[in-house]
């Protein structure tokens, strides 16, 4: 994550009011234990912790309204809160907006959590946070486990991606190295991809047909990984992008590849 608003870099005060625009932030607002700063939050943040905080909308479908009927201090939010203007919007009605941008790169993300933290008073947990965070997230000498990570069956997670930053640091080989960026792989690509381990995002079990569907097709039928049975479902957030809880991911996927 990268800070976009420098103006709200100074901490949040004591009894100050926080939004959560998005549900990666109220992850990382939880995980510096300042929850109780929050006066609203998406609707798509599912902490335990939240149960209590007014829900100011989904961030798929934000408007500022119900932002400023809980009169925040500051609000704050990732790339996920849509439309992209309800940022330009809260700043134009005279709010203090910081908004931070996923990045796939640990180190950029991990830099984020400690602007986040300073934005609301946490530095010393911040700093505490992304430092074990990114040593979570270096690149080790594994198994050399031919991983493959797909949204749906067809798009895959290549070099420069959150699943390619995932699979390094679980000791692994992206198995669609052979491509930038998160682009669709054709059959014969995933043929000669020769994958070790599948997964594949949960959400999306009626486009791929299952996992049932999914193994018995010609590309990946013969495949390591559908013979030692680990074709899996997750849900997409856990592979897809980097999150607070993405080391407990690197440790299932080296788990995975042992």
């Amino acid at each position: 994550m990268a800070l976009l608003c420098l103006l709200c870099a100074l901490p949040v005060q004591a009894g100050q009011r926080v939004v959560a625009l998005s549900a990666d932030v109220a992850e990382l607002v939880v995980a510096l234990q300042a929850q109780q700063l929050l006066v609203g939050r998406d609707k798509l943040a599912r902490q335990p912790q939240l149960a209590q905080v007014p829900v100011i909308g989904s961030s798929r479908a934000l408007t500022a309204p119900p932002v400023l009927a809980v009169k925040p201090d500051l609000v704050i939010g990732s790339d996920q809160a849509q439309p992209p203007g309800i940022y330009q919007q809260l700043t134009a009605l005279g709010l203090k907006v910081l908004k931070v941008n996923h990045s796939d790169d640990p180190q950029a993300f991990a830099d984020g959590m400690r602007q986040v933290g300073l934005a609301l008073g946490r530095p010393a947990q911040a700093e505490a946070l992304a430092s074990q965070w990114l040593l979570a997230l270096k690149p080790q000498p594994g198994s050399g486990k031919r991983i493959l990570l797909s949204y749906d069956g067809r798009l895959v997670a290549g070099r420069g991606t959150a699943g390619d930053a995932l699979i390094r640091a679980a000791g692994g080989v992206n198995a669609a190295a052979d491509i930038q960026g998160f682009l669709p792989m054709n059959p014969e690509a995933w043929l000669k991809a020769a994958p070790d381990i599948v997964i594949v995002a949960a959400h999306n079990a009626p486009v791929y047909g299952g996992l049932k569907a999914l193994q018995a097709r010609p590309e990946l039928a013969s495949s390591n990984a559908v013979r030692s049975g680990k074709v899996l479902a997750w849900p997409a957030a856990d592979f897809l992008r980097l999150g607070v809880g993405s080391p407990a991911v690197v440790t299932r996927l080296r788990q995975l590849a042992s």
